[in-house]
């Protein structure tokens, strides 16, 4: 049975994007989910792809945003001056879904993480997963959301993010803008642009 947070992040990203595709496969049980945080999409995605998965996600989120935001909750949200959650959250099961850039930040490199996702993957002895994630208007009337999901160990954190971040905007470069990139597998479908829907 899909929870009612599943159906409303789900609904949110079916109803704005064209859809999110993935790329790795996550480990098995709690891990932290650290990504880069580059569009105001990237806690609805990493919720719609952990939900695929049949997994509880929890997220780490600045406290002030929090308090503005508070329907943010409801994805399982928790602030900055409740830290000690995220290892609660962790050690039950869920999904720590992390930004170690601290803020949202303008599409492009990635900024520098602090240590924080490393620090909750060793303490909760769990795995930590460098989760590149692009929201991109391509070749069709929709964002579409592409993740790729690597397992790495702390130190190596922000090298590996950096670097699939790259990859993944060369990727983007060089592919048919039409057509989803290729070596990624469809987690959601979402908005179809008019010209497929005239096109069927």
């Amino acid at each position: 049975m899909r929870s009612p947070n599943r159906i409303a992040a789900e609904s949110l990203v079916r109803r704005g994007l064209r859809g999110v595709w993935l790329r790795g496969v996550p480990p098995a049980g709690p891990f932290v989910w650290a990504a880069n945080h580059h569009s105001w999409w990237d806690p609805f995605v990493a919720a719609v792809v952990l939900g695929r998965l049949h997994r509880a996600p929890c997220v780490l989120m600045d406290q002030d945003n929090l308090d503005r935001f508070g329907v943010a909750r409801l994805l399982g949200a928790f602030g900055t001056r409740e830290l000690r959650r995220g290892l609660d959250e962790l050690r039950r099961g869920r999904v720590l879904v992390i930004f170690p850039e601290g803020r949202l930040r303008p599409p492009g490199r990635l900024g520098s993480p602090a240590g924080g996702a490393a620090w909750y993957a060793r303490s909760a002895e769990v795995p930590l997963c460098a989760v590149a994630v692009r929201v991109v208007l391509r070749g069709q009337q929709a964002p579409e959301a592409y993740v790729s999901v690597t397992t790495v160990e702390g130190p190596a954190l922000e090298g590996t993010l950096g670097a699939e971040l790259d990859a993944l905007d060369r990727l983007i470069a060089r592919s048919d803008p039409r057509r989803p990139l290729s070596a990624f597998h469809t987690v959601l479908r979402g908005r179809s642009s008019w010209d497929e829907r005239w096109g069927r």
